[in-house]
């Protein structure tokens, strides 16, 4: 079990994908037809000789929200220069709490509700996802999830797209001594990147101080907890492991990593039905499962059910072999 665990820390790099969609910058950006909140139809041809700003969110993430309240406040100022922007929730998505948060932080623009084909049709890989579309229609820029450059990056692409600033300007704008840094966010990053070192090395006593002083220094960042959580379940510490998961669900509660490390430490309290309902819901969501599929297989070898976790043993296997990646999407296997 250690040993297993051990693996999958080392490895495990929670970081957004560096491609926000799956189609080229620069192509012809697929047409929709949404619907909005108030069951309006809404087309993209409705936004032709505009730039269009397009920000794939989910209800209940921290950094979808932060996305959606920096690019109200960007706008207000680029409304009346021919810049739009939407915000997208999928069709599973609660529409009331996602009107609550348009709400409660004062949003104007749209919001509307994809039943996935919008989704499909760029290939959104991250949430929340931005995509920048000009007034040709083309893709002109992505941002995956919500870095600490997220509004620097998104005014700088408008300014750019209406002809305000060159190209010049705009490397310029998004330089990095341009960056208003988060002290606290950059130490916890370096304690989280220690933690990892000390991983690597075997040295757990040292990785488990470092993980600690990343959540003390930043306890929102979710990714902190989900290290530390693991670094619990290799010490056998399934109470610790299990608090430090739930934590970071309750900032990120659409994480596959935190949820399947949940799982991991309900399976080692025993608690299997519920290890299991918490698996299988990371699994669905989840395209890099195979960490996930590998705890459902000990869930059901602890119930009983031989045959069904043979099944779940298997298709981790599957995962491994014909992705050969582990749950996080940039994991690479050794």
């Amino acid at each position: 079990m250690r040993k297993y665990i051990l693996l999958i820390i080392s490895l495990l790099l929670i970081a957004a994908p560096t491609n926000a969609i799956s189609i080229s910058l620069g192509e012809q950006a697929p047409d929709f037809n949404l619907r909005s909140a108030s069951g309006e139809p809404v087309a993209s041809s409705e936004f032709k000789g505009k730039t269009l700003v397009l920000i794939f969110w989910r209800t209940g993430q921290s950094r979808s929200v932060m996305a959606l309240k920096e690019a109200a406040e960007i706008m207000r100022d680029y409304e009346k220069k021919g810049v739009s922007v939407i915000g997208v929730i999928e069709e599973a998505e609660s529409l009331e709490e996602a009107q609550k948060v348009f709400e409660d932080n004062k949003i104007s623009y749209p919001l509307l509700i994809d039943d996935r084909q919008a989704y499909s049709d760029f290939g959104i890989r991250v949430f929340p996802t931005t995509v920048i579309i000009d007034k040709d229609g083309l893709l002109a820029y992505d941002i995956p999830s919500h870095p600490l450059t997220y509004k620097i990056k998104l005014e700088g692409y408008v300014r750019k797209l209406i002809g305000e600033i060159d190209e010049d300007q705009l490397k310029t704008a998004l330089s990095p001594k341009k960056e208003k840094k988060d002290d606290a966010l950059l130490e916890s990053e370096r304690k989280y990147n220690l933690a990892m070192n000390f991983v690597q090395m075997r040295m757990m006593d040292q990785a488990v101080a470092a993980a600690k002083e990343s959540v003390a220094v930043k306890p929102d960042v979710a990714k902190s907890h989900i290290l530390l959580g693991f670094l619990y379940l290799n010490t056998d510490d399934a109470d610790n492991a299990l608090m430090a998961f739930e934590k970071a669900l309750e900032l990120e509660p659409d994480s596959n990593d935190a949820k399947t490390g949940k799982g991991g430490a309900l399976v080692a309290k025993g608690e299997i039905d519920s290890a299991i309902a918490i698996l299988t819901e990371a699994a669905v969501a989840n395209p890099h499962a195979q960490m996930t599929y590998y705890e459902l297989g000990r869930a059901y070898e602890l119930k009983g059910d031989q045959e069904k976790s043979i099944e779940m043993y298997k298709k981790a296997i599957e995962k491994i072999v014909k992705k050969k990646i582990l749950p996080s999407s940039v994991s690479k296997c050794e």
